[in-house]
């Protein structure tokens, strides 16, 4: 009998010992944490993405309604271009709540994007940090103007970075996915463009995201800017031409809205903007617009001597257009065109050769 009362005790003093654990832990996340608790992989990611922006390299977080498997794949969500989860540590795991510890492993984006807005020095061995700066600071110093509005910013970053980026792999593969790709070495996938956007973006104080999603073709990135208080889709890899045309630049995918993008792209919404206007649309923005291809043939005239790329987009049902009334408008040798559906309406984007 009294081995029996022992092996009762014991086991009581550990249920006792238990509730006391469950207890004091859903104490700890519930009222003493409660204040700091992030609800979900959307704030977790959120405050994650700000954490690195802000230049710390390390962050604790308390999280409910995280699985263990979202914290080991945090990389997978996180589409900043100031740096990386580099380590990751479950302190505490009790139920639905997570206690995590995060270490980064900031970019050279983050050095050159806070030297430029703060004056921060680069530390001394970050030469790539010191390449990007010298870019946007060149950059900025030959393009930007004060008067120019966030709309006039954004078109210049985009036309800079189409016609002076090459869709493709430098020697290091690795640097195709940054901005020093597509900034440095003028070579790099989707990644880099849409990485230098917001580098660029960001110093010149426009207010700008990096979507990372897919299309048919596979995984892809983009951005999404804020512009008169909206949020817009811009996709520069799509507006870059293949095979390369340099400045012959276009703008197909400049502030297109969700429904449109969703076409051709997809993505994991919650984590993003809603992107529902198309005030800015670029098209909408230039009145390049016409609805009907009769009202094309009228007002594209107005673009002709300006460039040799005349751009518009037409509320058409028409899949087919014959353009060979531009010959009479100038002297053109030849012209080549592509046409782009983008649902409603449809991208007429022509180049021309002159004599």
């Amino acid at each position: 009998m009294g081995t029996k009362k022992k092996i009762l005790g014991v086991i009581s003093i550990v249920v006792v010992l238990s509730l006391m654990m469950v207890g004091v832990r859903w104490l700890f996340f519930n009222v003493i944490k409660s204040s700091q608790m992030l609800d979900g992989l959307v704030e977790f990611r959120a405050a994650v993405v700000q954490d690195m922006e802000d230049g710390n390299e390390s962050g604790m977080y308390y999280v409910s309604n995280v699985a263990k498997s979202d914290v080991h794949n945090i990389n997978k969500y996180i589409d900043s271009a100031y740096g990386s989860v580099d380590t990751y540590r479950i302190i505490i795991e009790t139920g639905r709540y997570l206690a995590i510890q995060l270490n980064y492993e900031l970019s050279d984006n983050y050095y050159a994007v806070r030297k430029y807005i703060e004056g921060t020095d680069i530390p001394e061995d970050n030469i790539r940090a010191k390449q990007i700066y010298e870019v946007i600071d060149s950059f900025i110093n030959d393009n930007i103007s004060d008067g120019m509005s966030d709309l006039d910013k954004e078109i210049a970053v985009h036309d800079y970075i189409v016609e002076n980026c090459v869709y493709g792999y430098p020697d290091n593969n690795d640097d195709a996915y940054t901005a020093y790709g597509a900034l440095v070495l003028h070579q790099s996938v989707c990644d880099g463009y849409a990485e230098a956007f917001f580098i660029i973006m960001s110093c010149l104080g426009v207010k700008c995201d990096i979507v990372v999603g897919s299309t048919e073709e596979g995984l892809h990135a983009w951005n999404q800017i804020e512009l008169g208080g909206e949020w817009y889709n811009v996709d520069l890899t799509w507006d870059d031409s293949l095979p390369d045309m340099g400045s012959y630049l276009k703008h197909t995918y400049v502030n297109v809205d969700d429904s449109t993008l969703e076409l051709t792209h997809s993505w994991e919404k919650q984590f993003y903007r809603e992107c529902a206007d198309t005030a800015y649309n670029f098209y909408k923005k230039r009145f390049y617009t016409y609805d009907s291809f009769d009202e094309y043939k009228k007002g594209i005239r107005i673009q002709m001597g300006g460039s040799n790329v005349l751009e518009a987009a037409i509320y058409t049902d028409d899949e087919t257009f014959d353009l060979s009334f531009l010959y009479n408008y100038g002297n053109i040798r030849s012209i080549n065109y592509v046409v782009e559906d983008m649902g409603g309406y449809k991208v007429v984007v022509v180049y021309l050769n002159m004599k």
